[in-house]
């Protein structure tokens, strides 16, 4: 018995501990009555078709009841309200919801060597963001999986309407929903419309933007600070490259060498990621102040200047290649990096000095003085590593340094002189890549530095002369447009494989990731390829990446691989391939990349087959996201590019001629219907989201299957690689609500400090989607800001990360994303049959006596030519315009922007009174011009 009494009592207390555990974790009820209004602002009678519904598990919707309605209102379980014109009609409705119990997610996480308390970049823009932005990320309920949400629904099929959270409405008592013309309050604590409006004092960032001038780039240069300071190693996601300082230059002697230099700050030189000859040089002048670093003329020259009590020091440097160039177009390209220091101003001693080391373990240097100058050479080989002129007077002690770490040698040389009144002194240093042999000294011996520098000038114009030339009243984006390509040439490494043939190498960068083959194709086939040198006429360079990048990536099922199987590479290449097309109508390499095309095409329709068997509900493509979000899923990015890459390819196939080219658009077509759909659905489930004015407005997820900010995974998947790229490739409606929401959503809280950006400057999503809504203060706004965040302000290196992330220097994807903008602003086809001519040029492009340049400029109507020259003050801004004659548009688009924003009179075209106009759109219409040339005169 007393055991039997004793079993009792320990059953008694753990049954109790168990039932104790269980009535903790069961959901507390709870309770309130909402008021949901609607017609505040309508100013026509509209009928509002409304179900209110339960937004997540375990809440219960009841009693909806009416007020203030009229005989044709109802209220109920489908409520149809009439409102409009002053006419605002309530609904009250008892909301049951039990309190979240789910274990709440935890913010991305990230650890390597650069970021900034390990966070994934959300840490940083809410710690680092403006007041408001910080405040209403803090305030969102992303992090509670089970956050009970209120569901109001304003169409039968679910695609429109907006979801609440419960908790935001309790906490902040009311909300303003102006797209949806809804107010929302608690029926037991109502406030009152016109008293929460007024507390409503602050702006959307757009609305700033369409109420102020022109964006300009001293305005974002401001905002964005000046990457790499080379003053303070300030922040941890600058470069620490093989000991660099803060910035890097890439440059190499020629297209496709594999030998390329990296420049910091402080002029000093390092190879690239992936070069066979691995050094180190760097320089000295102790004490001295760093003044500026800057390329010359947009070429790869750079000069970088110091100062030291009254002295001064030019450094010019930059590569070419020591021998001809190889006749194969192979990378093996002998180069030199020549760095010229002067000498000058207030006289006195001078003490300079230089080392170089090799990298790799066992490089043992020594200094030769050889007549005039010095040779640092590789003992036993006697191969030189350095060769150094100097001016007379200056006399050179030489030292070894011993690295402990490998036991490497690091040579050491000092260059004493004195600084006279009369003569700058001048110090030449020659560093071959790879190294020379002792046999061939004379080549570097008989450099001549102003013959290079003469030889490499012409060779980037040539170059640049090959392709369009775009010139505009404002030189820093001069500059820019002449950089872009010698980032995108010296990118690739033209080798041979292990059968002698030619193979191109695509990285991503030339100091970071991989160097072989291509793993981001789509950002070298759509960003580089297309973007870049398929708008700028380079066509057979674009053709020659592709068709590497096919003989790389392509799986013998179609699909493009690489770095992580981005669901976006195969769709990305065809949507490269088809927009050159468009552009350049050489049918001959169209034909070569045909076989491949279609077989990538196959793979992709053959995921939309699938995709209608398993995701019947949606038919939306499942498959990984980028980098670090590995999941199927049903993204944005991936619908955006599978869309636009059947589309765009199609339309080739229609221009070529091709069978097939019907069965690409009706996929493309259905697929468009489906996404459109699946993210409407989505983005009426989510909670709605707080803007910058204290409105609320739609929030759109970036995958169609989960209903949140997804701060749980890293900053790119909602924002870099998220929903926007929807609008930019055309998959939704650029006019449409859901673009209107995201780019409110974008603008106000998820692009740092509102300034236009996001981490990956590259992107730039939102840009395009202002042109195709045709609002030009926004697009040039994303310009100004893309320019000053994705570019060092003066050297003009591309960068990949803006902020809290590790950055890499040189990716030319950021030069195409900005040439595209830069081009469309200029030239665009705004569809099929329209092309538009100076959509969004600044005004102050457009003041007295300026002129816009565009030659020999790739279009899908054949190439184009035109300038705008303003007589601003005498009354008429005018136009040349060449057409060619290989297809017209239908439609010719001209804006004139005038800079003191002047309403068009009258508008001459070839001499002739010219009726089509529109004053309020300030642009000229042409219906079906023809091939040739138009003067058009619009004066005021």
């Amino acid at each position: 018995m007393t055991k039997f009494f004793c079993l009792i009592f320990i059953w008694l207390n753990v049954s109790n501990c168990v039932f104790g555990k269980i009535l903790q974790e069961k959901p507390v009820a709870n309770h309130t009555w909402i008021r949901i209004s609607f017609g505040h602002r309508a100013t026509n009678m509209i009928t509002k078709s409304v179900r209110i519904l339960p937004g997540s598990a375990g809440m219960q919707v009841s009693e909806v009841t009416g007020s203030m309605l009229e005989k044709n209102d109802q209220a109920g379980e489908k409520s149809l309200l009439h409102v409009g014109k002053t006419d605002v009609d309530m609904l009250n409705v008892s909301v049951n919801w039990h309190s979240p119990v789910a274990e709440k997610l935890k913010l991305a996480s990230h650890k390597d060597q650069y970021t900034i308390n390990n966070d994934a970049m959300w840490g940083y823009l809410m710690r680092n963001g403006s007041p408001g932005q910080s405040a209403r990320m803090h305030d969102d309920t992303w992090n509670q999986p089970d956050a009970p949400k209120l569901t109001i629904q304003l169409a039968e099929d679910g695609t429109k309407g907006f979801s609440i959270a419960i908790e935001q409405l309790l906490r902040h008592g009311a909300m303003w929903l102006p797209e949806h013309d809804c107010y929302i309050t608690l029926t037991e604590k109502p406030v009152d419309f016109q008293q929460h409006l007024a507390t409503l004092t602050g702006k959307r960032t757009l609305d700033l933007v369409n109420s102020s001038p022109d964006a300009s780039l001293k305005e974002f240069k401001n905002k964005w600070e000046d990457f790499g300071n080379p003053l303070a190693w300030n922040v941890s996601w600058q470069t620490r490259y093989l000991g660099t300082t803060g910035h890097l230059v890439v440059t190499a002697a020629a297209h496709g060498s594999i030998y390329k230099f990296a420049i910091d700050r402080f002029a000093n030189v390092r190879p690239d990621f992936a070069s066979p000859h691995q050094f180190k040089l760097d320089f000295s002048w102790p004490e001295s102040q760093w003044k500026s670093q800057r390329i010359l003329n947009g070429l790869p020259i750079l000069k970088t200047q110091f100062e030291k009590k009254g002295q001064h020091l030019e450094t010019e440097q930059f590569a070419a290649p020591l021998t001809k160039l190889p006749q194969d177009g192979g990378g093996e390209i002998p180069s030199v990096l020549l760095a010229k220091m002067r000498f000058s101003g207030k006289p006195g001693p001078v003490s300079f000095g230089l080392k170089i080391a090799g990298v790799k373990n066992g490089v043992t240097l020594e200094a030769k003085q050889s007549g005039d100058h010095w040779n640092v050479v590789e003992a036993g080989t006697h191969a030189i590593w350095l060769s150094v002129n100097t001016s007379s007077g200056f006399s050179v002690k030489t030292a070894k340094l011993v690295n402990d770490l490998d036991s490497s040698i690091t040579v050491q040389l000092t260059f004493n002189g004195e600084l006279n009144a009369t003569n700058a002194k001048e110090i030449l240093v020659k560093l071959p890549s790879p190294t020379v042999a002792a046999a061939d000294s004379n080549l570097l011996e008989n450099v001549d530095f102003l013959a290079k520098r003469k030889s490499v000038a012409d060779y980037w114009e040539n170059r640049l002369n090959q392709g369009a030339h775009f010139e505009v009243p404002e030189e820093a984006v001069n500059e820019l447009f002449r950089a872009n390509l010698w980032h995108a040439l010296i990118l690739p490494r033209h080798r041979k494989d292990e059968k002698g043939k030619l193979h191109m190498d695509l990285p991503y960068a030339n100091t970071a990731y991989g160097q072989k083959n291509a793993d981001w194709p789509v950002n070298q086939a759509v960003y580089v390829d297309y973007m870049l040198y398929g708008l700028r006429g380079h066509q057979a360079m674009a053709d020659a990446e592709i068709s590497a990048m096919f003989d790389s990536q392509q799986q013998p099922d179609g699909r493009i691989g690489g770095f992580a199987n981005w669901a976006v590479y195969s769709p990305g290449h065809l949507y490269a391939i088809g927009k050159n097309y468009l552009l350049s109508h050489d049918r001959e390499q169209f034909n070569r990349l045909l076989p491949q095309s279609l077989k990538t095409a196959d793979w992709c329709l053959a995921q939309l087959v699938n995709a209608k068997k398993a995701n019947a509900a949606s038919g939306l493509i499942r498959g990984p996201l980028n980098d670090l979000t590995h999941a199927d899923r049903e993204w944005a990015f991936s619908q955006a590019y599978f869309v636009a890459g059947l589309e765009v390819f199609g339309q080739a196939l229609a221009v070529h001629g091709h069978p097939r080219a019907k069965e690409m658009l009706t996929a493309a077509a259905q697929l468009k219907i489906d996404v459109e759909k699946a993210f409407s659905k989505s983005s009426v489930k989510s909670a709605a989201v707080q803007l910058a004015d204290g409105t609320w407005n739609n929030f759109v997820p970036t995958d169609a299957m989960i209903n949140r900010r997804l701060m749980d995974q890293w900053y790119p998947s909602d924002v870099d690689c998220g929903p926007l790229h929807l609008a930019r490739l055309n998959a939704i409606d650029p006019r449409g609500w859901l673009t209107t929401a995201m780019l409110h959503d974008h603008e106000d809280n998820l692009f740092l400090k509102n300034q236009g950006a996001a981490n990956e400057p590259i992107y730039v999503q939102q840009a395009t989607a202002y042109l195709l809504r045709d609002e030009p203060k926004a697009a040039i706004r994303a310009f100004y800001s893309l320019m000053a965040s994705g570019f060092s302000h003066n050297q003009l290196s591309p960068l990949e990360h803006r902020w809290a992330w590790g950055q890499y220097y040189g990716p030319p994807s950021t030069d195409g994303a900005w040439f595209e903008l830069y081009r469309n602003m200029l030239i665009h086809e705004t569809d099929s049959t329209t092309l538009m001519l100076g959509q969004a040029v600044p005004r102050k492009w457009l003041e007295n006596g300026q002129e816009i340049k565009v030659k020999n400029a790739p279009t899908n109507f054949g190439n184009v030519s035109y300038s705008i020259k303003s007589q601003a003050n005498a009354g008429t801004i005018t136009a040349e315009i060449a057409l060619s004659n290989r297809n017209p548009p239908e439609n010719l688009v001209i804006r004139f922007r005038h800079p003191k924003k002047k309403l068009i009179k009258s508008v001459l075209v070839n001499g002739q009174v010219w009726k089509d106009f529109d004053v309020k759109k300030e642009w000229v219409k042409m219906i079906k011009p023809t091939a040739g040339s138009y003067r058009i005169v619009a004066k005021y």
